[in-house]
């Protein structure tokens, strides 16, 4: 289905609208196909506390939308010679177990079999990148490098580590140098709540149906660098990008992966970001939110398929009506389970006074070296 731009502009402005008035949505989108720009709008929530607001230059925190400047600078560091995809992790970090294994490839595109996230994680507001490492190494791998893919935060730590390990002058430097001043970002940079940060929009979540502002701890946790970041600038950096003026063609080409798409998502709490990238469609779908409450992966999956002509829905609201379920059946929820894409993550189903619980905890397995 061929439809002008005008009535993609029509019907995408109509699906954020619909999402905004259910109070499923509040932050900037941008959307573009074959670069023509098809939608680049801001939208708030309706009787909103104030400070939930934003507009057209607001900065919100990306979180792991971050990623793709790791990436990029794990991609620069190749083209500079300063290492090969195909290095082992050993060579960089030479006590790492299984580091004879795990290729910096590996790594890049989540099949280094090291799992989501460090060992109780939530219990730390702070770590430094050198004590995340070290932390890391404890880890046990979920499966051989480079047979299976699962998503890794730890992988990606690593990464920039690796990054700050062989840049001259530091990580942060090396992405100013090499991405933020030469793709000419301007509203992009690395949070730090000690320094005030004009139009930083502060991060929200619904509470008991109340919008409420998040802990100033969220707003500063430890990530693969505590990015924030705007529509424009992702959209610019995703232009520039293709151009293959600062990077090597073929480099480029690897930053998109065998799919040709760029695909990263970014959440938190207060935060929501998404950075979607297609090389044979042209599609091309940024937001940032500074608010939790977004049905993520119907968002996603709606605005791709309307842009492709395929079948979508317009969110709308939901009467849903509690109904009492015996305990009987409730029992035959309860147990252990173990997610299937990650079996390091194990959650306990009770039962307690006529209601399912999730009590999650960590499985020691044993490594796979």
């Amino acid at each position: 289905m061929n439809c002008p731009a005008q009535q993609y502009e029509k019907e995408l402005d109509q699906y954020f609208m619909a999402l905004t008035d259910l109070k499923n949505f509040n932050g900037n989108v941008k959307i573009a196909k074959n670069n023509t720009i098809l939608l680049d709008k801001t939208y708030n929530i309706q009787e909103a506390d104030k400070a939930l607001g934003v507009n057209k230059n607001s900065k919100f925190i990306i979180a792991s939308v971050s990623k793709i400047f790791v990436k990029y600078g794990i991609l620069k560091l190749a083209e500079q010679g300063k290492l090969k995809l195909s290095d082992t992790l050993n060579k960089y970090i030479p006590e790492f177990p299984s580091g004879e294994k795990i290729t910096i490839e590996h790594l890049l595109f989540h099949q280094s079999g090291l799992p989501r996230e460090i060992k109780d994680y939530e219990k730390y507001d702070h770590l430094s990148l050198e004590k995340i490492i070290e932390l890391a190494q404890q880890e046990s791998l979920q499966f051989e490098p480079g047979t299976q893919t699962l998503y890794s935060n730890v992988g990606y730590f690593i990464l920039h580590y690796i990054i700050g390990k062989l840049s001259d002058k530091g990580y942060w430097n090396f992405i100013q140098t090499e991405i933020i001043k030469k793709y000419k970002l301007k509203n992009t940079g690395e949070f730090n709540s000690a320094q005030s940060l004009s139009d930083f929009a502060y991060g929200f979540s619904g509470e008991d149906g109340k919008i409420t502002p998040v802990s100033h701890t969220n707003i500063n946790r430890f990530e693969t660098g505590n990015y924030f970041s705007t529509t424009d600038d992702l959209y610019s950096f995703s232009q520039q990008l293709i151009s293959g003026k600062n990077l090597r063609k073929d480099l480029v080409l690897k930053m998109f992966g065998k799919n040709s798409q760029l695909v990263q998502a970014g959440g938190r709490p207060g935060y929501r970001a998404y950075y979607y990238q297609d090389l044979k469609s042209g599609i091309t779908f940024i937001f940032t939110s500074n608010f939790t409450d977004i049905p993520f992966q119907k968002v996603t999956e709606d605005i791709i398929n309307l842009l492709n002509g395929q079948t979508y829905s317009v969110p709308r609201k939901i009467n849903k009506k509690a109904i009492e379920v015996p305990d009987e059946i409730l029992k035959q929820y309860t147990g252990k389970f173990a997610l299937e894409a990650d079996q390091s993550q194990v959650f306990n189903i009770i039962l307690e006074n006529h209601f399912l619980y999730t009590r999650q905890r960590r499985r020691k397995d044993q490594n796979l070296s």
